[in-house]
């Protein structure tokens, strides 16, 4: 049984009496820049990391390292990032921790009071709307809402440039079509499909990054507002980003076709370390319908199966969630609230595949030791890797200040299990 084969029963819920690892095949089990590129250099691969989503500074995890480190899970993304520029092309740039790097060439940064700023679109001449603080690890968001008359709200006008962007052209279906291509012809791991065009209500779509203006509301905590305020407005936002969605789908299976396994298409956080960032209700009315439509689209054209990324305490939803079709939860973090393992998997184990929750990165990767790591990951397969339904990866990203001996650990650890 190879990668491939292992990543296609976890998701089926069928037990091949092996474990599928994640380490980079998505934007919320990735692996920072800093640390890729020390834990290549501790192998003997030396040269510099790609770094194709600067707003959390992740590297690209390529098929090198997935037969170093026993990875099984290799991604799709876009060309296109956060912040309007393509990765395209590369050009050398050195991170503020010193780590040797390449960019995509239309990056562009500017520096202030410590402060290293990133433009839309690569344009310095118009105000950034990203932020790395002096000694951070990775870009803030930076809000750009002015002011807006509550009686001229239009979802669909405030948002038409973030939707123009987002569409996908030929350029980046082609450099979809290639990876797809090379991945699977060339290894035998598993692919997941970065498409997260179905982002309702993230920081992505709020923010818009990638845009030069960004009118109507865009502050999250006014946005959340919204949502009780001004439902009509959410709706036609939302009715439009789904139209894109499955648009953008519709020509992400024209390229790849049953190539990748499963499709990530949504990181919008919906919970807090306590609970729930909205109540069932609202998350009901405002968010599962759109969702519905999205993976039936995907259900009923494709053989993929969906992945959405939530992090937080999400008892209350769970239902609601695989009311939506969701077909694999991430992360799965168990440092928050009711999150158990063992109750989520016993509830919820032949409906949704649990990506992600194999160690905490809040609690054990970042303060324990590597007997810690091991003896939590043994855990943790015990229980959610029972009858299948279960890929390993950390609870989200693998930070820049980890200690390399806790990540060689999963790494020795996992070796058992492949």
């Amino acid at each position: 049984m190879n990668s491939r084969d292992k990543l296609t029963a976890a998701v089926n819920h069928k037990d091949c009496g092996r474990i599928a690892f994640d380490l980079g095949g998505t934007k919320a089990t990735g692996i920072s820049a800093s640390l890729l590129y020390r834990l290549r250099k501790l192998n003997g691969r030396d040269e510099p990391v790609k770094i194709y989503d600067t707003y959390q500074m992740l590297g690209l995890i390529d098929a090198k390292d997935a037969e170093m480190f026993g990875i099984d899970v290799l991604p799709l993304w876009s060309d296109m990032t956060v912040f309007g520029y393509r990765n395209d092309k590369w050009k050398a740039w050195t991170t503020p921790d010193g780590t040797p790097a390449l960019i995509g060439e239309g990056c562009a940064m500017s520096c202030s009071n410590g402060r290293l700023y990133i433009h839309p679109q690569g344009d310095l001449r118009v105000p950034p709307s990203g932020c790395m603080p002096e000694g951070g690890h990775y870009f803030d968001y930076i809000t750009r809402q002015g002011e807006f008359d509550e009686d001229e709200l239009n979802g669909l006008e405030d948002y038409r440039e973030q939707l123009e962007v987002m569409t996908i052209d030929d350029a980046t279906l082609e450099f979809y079509r290639e990876q797809a291509e090379d991945y699977f012809n060339n290894t035998d791991c598993g692919i997941v499909l970065n498409a997260e065009y179905g982002n309702l209500g993230a920081q992505t779509m709020l923010n818009g990054g990638y845009v030069k203006s960004t009118p109507g509301i865009r502050d999250f905590s006014e946005f959340l507002v919204a949502h009780s305020l001004y439902p009509e407005y959410i709706e036609e936002i939302f009715e439009a980003w789904t139209q894109l969605c499955i648009r953008n789908l519709k020509l992400l299976y024209q390229a790849v076709g049953e190539k990748a396994q499963a499709v990530f298409l949504c990181g919008t956080d919906f919970g807090t370390q306590h609970g729930e960032i909205m109540s069932e209700k609202m998350f009901k009315d405002l968010y599962v319908p759109y969702f519905k439509r999205i993976n039936g689209w995907v259900h009923e054209n494709t053989g993929w199966k969906t992945v959405y990324h939530s992090c937080g305490s999400l008892v209350n939803i769970l239902d609601d969630m695989v009311e939506c079709g969701i077909d694999c939860l991430n992360p799965i973090q168990t440092s928050a609230d009711h999150m158990d393992p063992q109750v989520l998997k016993e509830k919820y184990n032949r409906e949704l595949t649990f990506w992600g929750g194999g160690v905490d990165g809040q609690t054990t990767l970042a303060h324990g030791t590597p007997d810690d790591v091991e003896r939590e990951m043994r855990e943790r397969i015990r229980i959610l890797g029972k009858d299948g339904g279960f890929v390993f990866s950390a609870v989200h990203n693998l930070q820049s200040n980890v200690d390399i001996a806790n990540v060689q650990r999963i790494f020795d650890v996992l070796k058992e299990y492949r």
